[in-house]
């Protein structure tokens, strides 16, 4: 028997699941509302345009013409014949931030200038963008994780643990045989054994999540901040080499339009039943309480160290600190998403040893957790992946 639940998901800050690709200003531009004055980012097919055209020679030779005059001529082609009636894929809002790099960049040559967009994931032939159910598991899993190990694994026990992460820190923590999964297996009380798969025993393969999607317009392209705090005035002040745009899903802690989405959520209770190798349970109320334990605690931490003495562009930071204390009984957070930041991927400092880059001068590996990305919402910063998540049991 699976108890089936439904998932509702709403974004508090801003989600970005990367595709991999990045979009040039070859594959989008900027229009604005002449009676609204809104800003509108527009993302178009230059190969439906040549699609349209391959039988016009006389539009072809001008396309071969621009290319071999440079990109900035191909942009001045595809901006010539593009239709948007035709050619637009999808369409969603802009930051000030954004447009503003937007019009400073637009006579540079489109392949070589700071308007790179990485696109928000979405499935194959869809215009939608999606958080995967895998992200949504893959999150779910890291706060149960941690919550055995900080809440209820016995200290005797903990500290074992602890010792061999010790000696293994050598190791790289995943790769090439590293001991992340050794952790894991010990804090879901998965046992060696010689006979069977021990990919049988994890209780993880009794849930089932599946792909949370959100319409076309529910995305809101802006800048990220690599931000660090200045330890003489507690400010923010961002690292300036760095800038990234993306596609984010917006939360509703922005002025932009705030989606909210549903994902189907399964467990299969005769599976963890019937199997007794599967020696930690999971069910909803364990969702709820090791999510709200561990998420709660990550954002308690990265507040007191970045944001709680800043006196700017912390706003709607505080209006997210607040959000935690509004949950009802079948509510908790989930941080999902790229910029989630890598020192709560899975396992505290107790147990991982990240590799940074060399300090130049000394020659050292440099500390982590020091800096954040953060999205630049019109002056205020919003830390990615923040997510409100309601549990209903289906057919309530």
């Amino acid at each position: 028997m699976k108890e089936k639940y439904k998932l509702t998901i709403e974004p508090i800050t801003c989600v970005h699941v990367g595709s991999g690709e990045k979009l040039t200003p070859l594959d989008y531009f900027i229009a604005s509302n002449p009676k609204t004055q809104k800003n509108f980012y527009i993302k178009y097919s230059s190969d439906e345009i040549l699609m349209r055209y391959a039988t016009n020679p006389k539009v072809m030779a001008e396309f071969e013409e621009a290319t071999s005059n440079g990109m900035k001529e191909v942009l001045n082609f595809f901006v010539k014949y593009r239709d948007i009636k035709l050619d637009e894929e999808y369409r969603c809002g802009t930051t000030k931030e954004f447009v503003k790099k937007y019009k400073e960049n637009r006579t540079k040559d489109p392949l070589q200038n700071a308007s790179e967009v990485m696109q928000q994931y979405r499935p194959a032939g869809s215009k939608n963008p999606v958080i995967p159910g895998s992200s949504i598991k893959g999150s779910i899993r890291t706060a149960v994780l941690n919550y055995i190990l900080l809440k209820e694994m016995e200290d005797s026990s903990y500290n074992n643990l602890k010792s061999f992460a010790d000696k293994k820190k050598k190791d790289d923590f995943r790769k090439n045989g590293g001991y992340a999964s050794e952790i894991e297996n010990r804090a879901l009380e998965i046992l060696k054994d010689d006979k069977e798969n021990n990919a049988q025993k994890d209780p993880f393969r009794c849930v089932e999540i599946s792909d949370a999607e959100f319409t076309a317009k529910d995305q809101l392209v802006g800048l990220m901040k690599n931000i660090s705090t200045d330890t003489r005035t507690d400010e923010l002040k961002p690292i300036k080499k760095l800038q990234m745009i993306a596609e984010v899903v917006p939360g509703f802690l922005t002025n932009a339009y705030s989606p909210k989405t549903e994902a189907n959520l399964r467990i299969n209770e005769s599976l963890q039943k019937g199997n007794p190798a599967i020696h930690k349970k999971i069910s909803a109320d364990y969702i709820i309480k090791a999510c709200n334990f561990f998420y709660k605690r990550i954002f308690k931490n990265e507040y007191e160290k970045f944001y709680r003495d800043a006196s700017e562009h912390t706003d709607r930071i505080v209006k997210l600190k607040s959000e935690f204390g509004n949950l009802k009984e079948n509510q908790f957070i989930l941080r999902v998403g790229r910029w989630s930041q890598v020192e709560f991927v899975t396992f505290g400092n107790d147990f991982r040893n990240p590799v940074t880059p060399k300090d130049k001068k000394t020659g050292e590996p440099k500390s982590y957790g020091e800096t954040r990305i953060v999205f630049d919402y019109d002056g205020d910063y919003l830390p990615l992946g923040w997510c409100k998540c309601t549990l209903t049991k289906a057919g309530e």
